[in-house]
């Protein structure tokens, strides 16, 4: 009998570690772990050499050249976790911080992992170049 209670007191305590394990990998702690240093807490960046995320979403996430933009960024090249991971990232920073009227498709895991196999050079001089054909 102390065998079986010793097994369901380890298994409570697993139990309720469960949600500090999900939060520590969710979406919003990626974002407030590697975001949040150029992306500000608010989405509202560090203008005019990093995004704001509030305002600029919808010419990224508008056009092709754009969502290919975002998915090679190097915050997202760089992010660590799995393609799903990051994909669920920035489906969440749509989700959180995009002002426009349309429903843009969700970022997926292949575009995460065709992403990384392009890195950008100069993300600064590709936004500018994004910019001027918007």
């Amino acid at each position: 009998m102390p065998r079986v209670l010793a097994a369901a007191a380890v298994a409570s305590l697993l139990a309720m570690g469960t949600p500090a394990v999900e939060a520590q990998t969710s979406p919003k702690f990626f974002f407030l772990q590697f975001c949040v240093g150029c992306h500000q807490y608010d989405g509202s960046g560090l203008p005019p050499d990093v995004p704001s995320l509030r305002d600029d979403l919808s010419y990224l996430i508008g056009s092709p050249a754009g969502r290919d933009f975002m998915l090679r960024v190097p915050g997202v090249i760089g992010a660590p976790g799995s393609a799903e991971e990051v994909a669920d990232l920035l489906n969440w920073i749509v989700e959180s911080f995009y002002q426009g009227e349309t429903d843009p498709a969700p970022f997926t895991a292949a575009e995460v992992l065709e992403g990384r196999k392009r890195p950008m050079k100069d993300p600064i001089k590709e936004r500018l170049e994004l910019l001027a054909s918007y």
